[in-house]
C-alpha cells in the first residue's frame, strides 16, 4: 500500500495490545525472506503464535529458513541479542525487536535513580539498531506498544522519549471497528493515514 517500507531505516511500529502491531512486522518480515532477506527475529514477549506466522508465512511464499526467532528471557539477554544481530546478520537483512519494551518493564523497580541504568541500555540498544541501517544494508523494526501518560492527551509509546528519537519512520496502528484499523504513517515530518483490514494473510487496504 505504501509501495514497502524503505531499507536501510529504522522503522517503530507501535499501537494498543492486539491491533496488529506484529502481524504488520511479520508481513513485511514474509514477504522479505521471499526476497532473499535474512530476517532475524527477537520475540522479546515470548508471544509470537507459530500458527500465525506459517499462515502469513503461506500466504506471502516466506522463505521459513530465512527468517530465525529468539527469545530473550531477560532484559540483558535482549542487550546480546541485538548486539549479536547487528554484528552477524548476513545483508540484505531485517531485524525485528519484538515488544521492544516488555523486558525493559519487566525488570523496572519503577524507581527513577534505581531504573536509569536500564533506560541507558533501552538508548543504547536502539541506537545500535539505528547504526546497523547506516553502515551495512540491514533494515530495522521495533515494535512497541503504547500507554497513557497524565497530561499528555493522546497515548505515547512506552519510553517515547527514547525510541522515536532514534526511528526514521512512525507506523501508528489505531483500533476504529472489529478487523479495521487505522493506518498512520509519519515519514520524514510528513504523515499520512490509511484505513486497512486484517485478514488472514496480513493486513491490506481497505
Amino acid at each position: 500500500m505504501l509501495g514497502g517500507l524503505e531499507a536501510r531505516r529504522l522503522h517503530l511500529i507501535v499501537g494498543e495490545e492486539k491491533s496488529g502491531k506484529t502481524t504488520l512486522a511479520l508481513q513485511v518480515a514474509s514477504i522479505a525472506s521471499g526476497t532473499g532477506f535474512e530476517v532475524l527475529w527477537l520475540d522479546c514477549s515470548g508471544r509470537l503464535h507459530p500458527a500465525r506466522l506459517r499462515s502469513l508465512a503461506n500466504h506471502w511464499s516466506a522463505d521459513l529458513y530465512r527468517i530465525k526467532i529468539s527469545i530473550p528471557e531477560t532484559f540483558s539477554e535482549q542487550l546480546r541479542l541485538i548486539i549479536w544481530a547487528c554484528d552477524y546478520i548476513q545483508e540484505p537483512g531485517i531485524i525485528v525487536v519484538d515488544d521492544f519494551t516488555y523486558l525493559h518493564r519487566v525488570e523496572a523497580s519503577g524507581v527513577s535513580p534505581r531504573d536509569k541504568w536500564i533506560y541507558k541500555m533501552l538508548a543504547f540498544q536502539s541506537a545500535l539498531l539505528k547504526e546497523v541501517t547506516r553502515s551495512r544494508n540491514v533494515t530495522s523494526i521495533i515494535v512497541s506498544e503504547i500507554h497513557e501518560r497524565p497530561g499528555l492527551g493522546q497515548p505515547q509509546p512506552i519510553a517515547s522519549a527514547i525510541i522515536s528519537y532514534y526511528a526514521d519512520t512512525e507506523l501508528w496502528i489505531r483500533p476504529i471497528t472489529a478487523g479495521r484499523r487505522l493506518l498512520w504513517v509519519n515519514i520524514n515530518d510528513k504523515s499520512l493515514s490509511l484505513r486497512v483490514r486484517l485478514f488472514e494473510g496480513g493486513i491490506a487496504e481497505d
